[in-house]
């Protein structure tokens, strides 16, 4: 592993601590009643972890790189529709409701990551925005009902 490597996994692991402890202090309350530090504090818990696991380089398979990735158009294409169907996203949450656009945006992405697989995609999709859209209930998050008018 590279020197650049260590040292911004080092960082992402001291950043993770630091934000534990500052969600910690905020309060992160209990399974029925969340505190305001429960999210910051789970997903500070999921980064420390995983930067963890990339130092220690479990998941390497001991591959050489010769150089640097090409920063060309075709390396950035994935990260772009990424970005774009995002922002898609945050347009057409309010008027679509929660259900149909989180549908649409893990179609989007799994689409991106294998497109050979599309009848797969789409199921994996609709699990997901149905499982997402049970734990909000749940939770008692209100999301945005939109066309369809699911939610609360």
């Amino acid at each position: 592993m590279k020197l650049l490597d260590r040292i911004s996994n080092l960082f992402l692991i001291g950043l993770s601590v630091f934000v534990l402890a500052g969600s910690y202090k905020l309060g992160i309350g209990t399974l029925r009643n969340l505190g305001s530090g429960f999210m910051p504090f789970l997903a500070s818990a999921l980064l420390f972890i995983l930067s963890l696991l990339i130092l220690i380089g479990i998941g390497r398979k001991g591959e050489k790189i010769n150089g640097r990735p090409s920063a060309g158009w075709k390396n950035l294409l994935r990260p772009g529709s990424l970005i774009v169907a995002l922002l898609v996203y945050m347009l057409l949450l309010n008027y679509l409701g929660y259900i149909l656009t989180t549908f649409l945006l893990m179609a989007q992405m799994f689409f991106i990551s294998e497109p050979k697989r599309w009848h797969k995609n789409i199921i994996y999709a609709a699990v997901i925005a149905i499982l997402t859209f049970t734990l909000f209930r749940w939770l008692q998050v209100q999301l945005p009902t939109g066309i369809l008018g699911i939610g609360w």
